[in-house]
């Protein structure tokens, strides 16, 4: 039997690569003259997602020899409905976090100027979210990555690395966080947002609901509250609860339909499992 000993090395090193490399469309859109800010947004959201969508197919067909459908994102008549639960809970979670660091007396509640504008979310926020962000990052990490580490390793390690991963990415990302603590605690609050994410590809076995989630969170995420002078901290921590409730629900919620074999290896019957609950409707209530 083959070893798979620095298998999760390895591809989590060509995610993260092939990830970048999506992101990296946007430096050619960028050189196009002429470009209004809107242009550009839409622009790029569309280069970036297709690079994605053509990477996760040559790395799946041409080098795994698989199908590419394995990595979740086929179009069935559940997609968009799944899509749009997944906006209505990611946007939710967001929600709860900003209204109970409000009710901490840590942040005020006010909301972008975007947020009251139809074209920003039509040519920014949108497109940011769901195109430069949802869609490549689902693709690469709660696509290409869970699906050939579930086939390798107990279910268990699989969440954790494909969720520890994306936190960790997170190390680099621009936010509100100024101190190291602060930092830290992004990476956490990250961490916990890619268990959710993981918990909606383990629900339904496929990425819509998972995508839909992330486009819903981005797009409120830092938009609705400002947080006191040094007190971005506990927004963190109010979101990395409401993440981390939101996924242990959706997991147990799933695990009394049909028990998940956490501890199995190799955990082949990860994904089939997972596939199954495409038959069913989504528990994604339980998300919130």
């Amino acid at each position: 039997m083959r070893s798979h000993r620095f298998e999760p090395v390895w591809r989590s090193a060509l995610t993260v690569a092939g990830l970048f490399a999506s992101i990296f469309t946007v430096l050619f859109v960028s050189l196009i003259p002429g470009m209004s800010a809107d242009a550009f947004y839409l622009a790029a959201g569309a280069g970036v997602t297709a690079c994605a969508i053509g990477l996760t197919w040559c790395v799946q067909r041409v080098v795994e020899g698989r199908s590419w459908t394995e990595l979740g994102l086929s179009v069935s008549h559940r997609s968009i409905t799944r899509a749009l639960l997944g906006v209505a809970a990611g946007a939710a979670a967001v929600c709860a976090a900003n209204a109970a660091c409000v009710a901490l007396g840590a942040a005020e509640w006010d909301p972008d100027a975007s947020l009251a504008s139809v074209p920003a979310w039509l040519t920014v926020i949108v497109p940011a979210a769901l195109l430069v962000q949802a869609v490549p990052e689902e693709l690469w990490f709660r696509g290409y990555l869970f699906r050939h580490l579930s086939a390798s390793l107990p279910l268990w390690a699989t969440v954790a690395v494909t969720a520890g991963l994306f936190g960790a990415l997170h190390i680099i990302s621009q936010s509100g966080a100024g101190s190291l603590p602060e930092k830290l605690l992004y990476v956490v609050q990250a961490a916990a947002f890619g268990l959710v994410l993981v918990a909606c590809r383990i629900t339904t076995g496929e990425l819509w609901l998972a995508v839909g989630f992330h486009a819903g969170y981005d797009m409120l995420n830092e938009r609705l509250i400002t947080p006191g002078e040094g007190l971005y901290s506990v927004n963190l921590v109010c979101l990395i609860a409401v993440l981390t409730a939101a996924a242990v629900l959706t997991l147990r919620r799933r695990h009394r339909r049909a028990p998940l074999a956490w501890r199995a290896r190799p955990a082949a019957a990860a994904v089939p499992a997972a596939a199954e609950a495409t038959e069913e409707r989504p528990l994604v209530g339980s998300a919130v």
